[in-house]
């Protein structure tokens, strides 16, 4: 049996692998790097059982792939037994155009995608800083750099957020025609802040873009350096 796991949850990955193996009761797995093995090898390996005469449980790791041609590969893998399990194994998420996925179906492969589940929210990192819950915020900050979320989306969702606390605490008209949830949880916010206080972190805010903008700040680090400012 043939199958294609792939995606950036290689943890995820390793488990259904090992499972798969358990289920078998298979007692020996032979890891292969596409780079390190030429289909030749990969075909010698499939057919080979071992002393007891169990058919062969391999994992061929493609990750590092790239734009390699892998015609030769996938005739090979046509061709081996069906009593040999082959895992088609990636840590990144296999796009549709990839010379395996494309062949699943002539290979008779199934595809399992382990995808990481997103763990970061900016909402919560939002609300966390402006109720200045110092540990929860830097630790919603991990999640969304984790995450890879751009610093550039972040920074726009602070300016955000102090803008419609301002709104709560200078009684703007614009505040008026926002929902109750917001309006209700903007002036719980604003109770934490004086005018004053929201005009000097305005005023640093406007400091850090601009040294960002200029290439003074790293930024990440100018979204510490915001954090502290609210904090």
């Amino acid at each position: 049996m043939i199958y294609i796991v792939h995606g950036d949850d290689i943890s995820k990955s390793r488990i259904l692998i090992k499972n798969q193996q358990k289920k078998l009761d298979s007692d020996s797995r032979i890891e292969l790097s596409i780079t390190d093995t030429t289909p030749e090898q990969l075909t010698e390996k499939a057919h080979s059982n071992d002393l007891f005469g169990n058919p062969p449980f391999i994992v061929l790791d493609v990750t590092s792939m790239g734009r390699m041609n892998v015609d030769k590969f996938i005739e090979k893998i046509k061709l081996i037994p069906s009593e040999t399990t082959l895992i088609i194994l990636s840590d990144r998420n296999l796009p549709k155009t990839n010379a395996f996925i494309k062949s699943a179906s002539a290979l008779g492969a199934k595809e399992n995608a382990s995808e990481l589940s997103p763990q970061s929210n900016i909402f919560r990192f939002i609300d966390a800083l402006f109720y200045k819950q110092r540990s929860k915020t830097y630790n919603e900050l991990s999640k969304l750099l984790e995450d890879q979320v751009s610093p550039f989306e972040i920074f726009p969702m602070i300016l955000y957020g102090l803008r419609s606390i301002a709104a709560a605490k200078f009684n703007s008209p614009s505040f008026v025609k926002k929902s109750s949830f917001v309006k209700a949880k903007a002036q719980g916010q604003s109770k934490l802040y004086s005018k004053e206080d929201i005009l000097r972190i305005f005023d640093e805010l406007q400091k850090i873009d601009r040294g960002t903008k200029l290439g003074e700040y790293d930024p990440e680090m100018a979204l510490n350096l915001a954090a502290e400012k609210i904090l």
